[in-house]
């Protein structure tokens, strides 16, 4: 199940749910999970407005996933601005 990915796929829909759970409905629908690489999950924007958003709710977005996510070794959020960023 790891070696396809499966196991990935459901940590990042968590990860999902969290970060949609601490920022609101209102934008929720403007931000989607990266990759997470070495401690450090990066997190992207459709916009710059969403961005400077999470920028203001970085402790508490921090806070949240690795309270809900204590074994996933997140340390540290970096936002993007992506189009596409929700999917």
């Amino acid at each position: 199940m790891a070696r396809r990915g499966y196991a990935q796929s459901f940590a990042s829909d968590g990860l999902q749910a969290s970060l949609a759970a601490v920022v609101g409905p209102n934008l929720a629908g403007s931000v989607g999970i990266g990759n997470l690489k070495r401690g450090i999950l990066h997190v992207h924007a459709t916009n710059s407005v969403a961005l400077q958003e999470l920028t203001f709710a970085k402790r508490a977005v921090l806070q949240r996933l690795q309270q809900d996510h204590p074994d996933s070794g997140i340390r540290e959020l970096k936002f993007h601005v992506t189009p596409s960023a929700r999917g």
